[in-house]
């Protein structure tokens, strides 16, 4: 019995036992699918992430490597287009191309693949013996030598059919790779997810449970892989394509299954116009969020299927797939010229720009860069005319020679100094309202063309605007005007001349010197200048530029804003600037006849006085106004009304006829208001 009464616990401890060893064996079996669960995925993870990063660097090569290949091919381009056209301008596109082609093949050099380090060090070497062909070519061309064309054929021809064959050939080889790579991570993917099903069978909870972090794993890498083809195609500010996506685009709708339809694709170029002044006036976040909010107005002036990129800077592409005609196109264009004219409400305050569009038809056969160069030189002609929107005319659109040329004599002019004298001043005399007197005059530039005659400003001056000439443009007309105003000081005139200023002096350290040694070269009083900024230049926030300002203000030097209230006008900033005056712009002036228009005009007068500043009203075009001007306490005036703008010779005597004219329309509104005995007085 006691075998008996013992044989239970026995029992039990041989199920105790066996359950221990299921529990152990379980958990092993947990454990090992657990281990074996985490190896897989260890490993997964692994592999996807060198998958991926392979991927990335293929995408990478890739990029460089076709790069690469348009660069030479545009570069080649500009090579024949220099010698039908040997121009500075052409010769300096060559050399971007080539400078492009040789940054993204140093680019590809850095890899780390090894091969793709060789293919880039040979097709440097061979592109830097095309290069040298080619300014061999293009030297021969500029001096019109007749080996140029044999240079041609035995030297720059065969180097660069070399250099595309093999630049062709190495870009599809890892086109080929980076779609290699793309199929292996998907692949390490599927893997992945057989292990995951399995271990869900297997481990039950745990499985689940690693199932799901594998899982959102797994959606981390597919939205890290859109995010990096996203950020490959897209431009990273405003989220539009890229002149890169926008470009295989285009090949696409000019050569794909629909090209042979009878509607016909469009592309159009967009500059945004006053672009530049809001990025040098507000700062660059203020210019960011203004090429954002472009970028979506022309978006929503668009059709669903088709496409604007950002190609850099403010230049914007359109694609038009399908248009049956071009007053279609012009239509859109011009939806998108009054969307970009409203109002931009940003952070750093309102901005009012506008839009200058190019279009180009697909009328004939043509590749996408043939069609983006037509759009390119119709958006470039609507700039230069103001028209806003124009489209591409191969007439028309052929006068770049003519732009080039003017924009070359004007450089040569500056850099000789102008020993003919072909830049002159002409001056507008600006008279004092509450007596009459004329004690001022504004320096207006003009160019006496040996060719072209007597130019006004907006002949010439956009050509210089933006580029490297618009400083020393401004230095030379500052010079003369002081030393201008010295003679009619000497003279015992002492007149205060106005010189309009580029926004770009206020980012230049030196500009403050400048003017101080202008000033002691001439021996002219500091208060006889006075130096115009255009209130988009003046009102910048930039630490550099106030201390320009303040430089100039030390110097004794007035300092007036420019066409106060025609854009980024704000009263509030200015009195934390040191000017001296300001200028009404004209729009003000030119209606003054109504109450309206008075009492636009009374408040910045007002405000401004407040300030202690001065106020000219130009455009004053009709002396009746004057009493108007006094009337709302304003200090000077300058315009047709009163005086043209004369050479300097003449100015004294116009001087004597605004004051006379002045004082005859002042004279004649007071005897008007005789009878009823009230005058306002001046302030």
């Amino acid at each position: 019995m006691g075998r008996d009464a013992d044989a239970p616990p026995a029992v039990d401890k041989r199920l105790s036992g066996t359950h221990r060893r299921g529990s152990f064996a379980t958990t092993v079996a947990l454990a090992a699918v657990l281990l074996t669960l985490g190896g897989l995925t260890i490993y997964g993870n692994l592999v996807t992430t060198r998958t991926t990063l392979a991927q990335s660097e293929a995408l990478a090569v890739d990029a460089y490597f076709s790069e690469a290949r348009n660069a030479i091919s545009v570069a080649e381009l500009h090579t024949r287009q220099y010698q039908l056209e040997p121009l500075p301008t052409v010769r300096v596109r060559y050399e971007s191309a080539t400078a492009a082609a040789r940054e993204a093949l140093r680019q590809a050099a850095r890899s780390d693949s090894v091969d793709a380090r060789a293919d880039a060090g040979r097709l440097l070497r061979e592109h830097d013996a095309y290069c040298a062909a080619a300014d061999k070519l293009l030297k021969l061309v500029a001096n019109a030598d007749p080996d140029a064309t044999r240079l041609d054929r035995s030297e720059v021809a065969p180097a660069f059919y070399t250099l595309q064959h093999d630049v062709d050939t190495v870009a599809r080889r890892y086109h080929d790779v980076a779609q290699q790579q793309v199929a292996q991570l998907r692949q390490a993917q599927v893997r992945m997810l057989y292990a995951i099903v399995v271990g869900f069978l297997v481990g039950l909870l745990l499985v689940a449970v690693i199932w799901r972090l594998v899982l959102g794993f797994q959606r981390r890498l597919a939205l890290q892989a859109d995010a990096s083809e996203h950020l490959a195609s897209h431009d990273s500010l405003t989220g539009l394509p890229n002149r890169m996506k926008f470009h295989r685009e285009l090949a696409e709708t000019l050569h794909g299954p629909g090209s042979a339809s009878s509607l016909t694709a469009a592309v159009m170029m967009i500059d945004l116009n006053g672009f530049k002044a809001v990025n040098d006036s507000l700062g660059h976040q203020a210019g960011d969020d203004l090429l954002v909010e472009a970028g979506r107005r022309i978006q929503g002036a668009l059709r669903e299927y088709d496409t604007v990129a950002r190609l850099g800077g403010d230049e914007f592409a359109v694609l038009l797939p399908r248009m049956p005609d071009t007053e279609v196109a012009r239509q859109v264009a011009e939806r998108i010229a009054a969307a970009l004219r409203e109002d931009f409400l940003l952070s750093a305050g309102p901005v009012r720009i506008s839009g200058s569009i190019g279009i180009a038809m697909e009328t004939d056969p043509v590749d996408g860069d043939e069609l983006l160069r037509r759009a390119d030189a119709a958006m470039y002609r609507a700039k230069t005319t103001g028209s806003g929107v124009t489209i591409y005319d191969a007439e028309a659109d052929t006068g770049t020679h003519d732009r080039d040329q003017l924009f070359e004599d004007l450089r040569a002019v500056i850099d000789s100094a102008d020993p003919q004298d072909q830049l002159v001043l002409h001056y507008q005399p600006q008279i004092r309202i509450s007596d009459g007197a004329a004690d001022g005059a504004e320096a207006l530039l003009r160019w006496r063309h040996p060719q072209r005659g007597l130019l006004s400003p907006a002949a010439f001056l956009p050509l210089a605007e933006g580029t490297e000439l618009e400083t020393p443009l401004t230095r030379m007309v500052l010079d003369r005007a002081v030393e201008q105003a010295h003679q009619w000081h000497q003279q015992g005139r002492p007149l205060v001349v106005a010189v309009n200023v580029s926004a770009r002096c206020l980012f230049d350290e030196g500009f403050a010197k400048t003017v101080e040694t202008a000033l002691h070269r001439h021996q002219l009083p500091a208060e006889l200048l006075c130096l115009e900024f255009t209130d988009g230049a003046i009102m910048t926030r930039s630490q550099q530029a106030v201390e320009v300002l303040r430089s100039l203000h030390t110097l004794g030097v007035q300092v007036s804003v420019d066409d106060f209230g025609a854009g980024f006008s704000s009263m509030a900033h200015l009195r934390h600037l040191p000017a001296t005056g300001l200028k009404i712009d004209r729009f003000f002036v030119r209606d003054l006849a109504t109450q309206d228009d008075a009492a636009l005009l009374r408040n910045p007068t007002e405000l401004a006085h407040s300030l202690r500043l001065s106020v000219v009203a130009e455009g004053v075009e009709d002396v009746s106004v004057l009493a108007v001007l006094r009337d709302l306490g304003c200090d000077h005036a300058q315009g047709f009304g009163l005086a043209r703008p004369v050479p300097a010779e003449e100015l004294l005597a116009a001087c004597d006829e605004a004051e006379r004219r002045a004082r005859l329309g002042l004279t004649a509104v007071v005897t008007n208001h005789e009878p009823s005995g009230s005058t306002v007085p001046c302030r």
